[in-house]
């Protein structure tokens, strides 16, 4: 998770938002969402992810939706990435939708330093690497 955020955040991704909805469905334990700002920022911010993941952590996404939908998700298993424009975003408030989940703001571009060190989250599995606790790998 922390990867996708990075790696979202290294884009200019807007807004960067983790919700952890372990106990609350059966299809992720974590979402991570996040805005661009036009067609072409958006489809920029899915490569950048789809492209860093598979270099350093070998792993593949399955994609659904397309940049003119305004809305495209990557799912890694145990988490989500839901790349939206700022619009599509406010108009389907996933975070009101899933208001039971507990909601960590990503480190903004202007938090520096503060990219490299996650937001407390407690650990979780995923792709067989360790993300969001102490000592978590990248």
């Amino acid at each position: 998770m922390r990867l996708i955020c990075t790696a979202a955040a290294a884009i200019k991704a807007r807004d960067i938002t983790v919700l952890d909805v372990r106990g609350q469905t059966i299809i992720a334990d974590f979402f991570v969402m996040c805005s661009g700002t036009s067609i072409t920022h958006i489809k920029s911010i899915v490569e950048g992810v789809q492209d860093r993941l598979r270099e350093e952590a070998r792993l593949r996404a399955k994609s659904e939706g397309d940049a003119q939908s305004y809305w495209m998700i990557l799912d890694y298993s145990d988490v989500i990435l839901h790349v939206f424009s700022e619009e599509t975003r406010e108009f389907y408030d996933l975070e009101r939708l899933w208001s039971d989940a507990k909601v960590t703001e990503w480190p903004s571009e202007s938090a520096g330093d503060e990219l490299s060190s996650p937001p407390p989250m407690g650990g979780a599995s995923f792709g067989g690497a360790s993300f969001g606790g102490a000592g978590a790998a990248d």
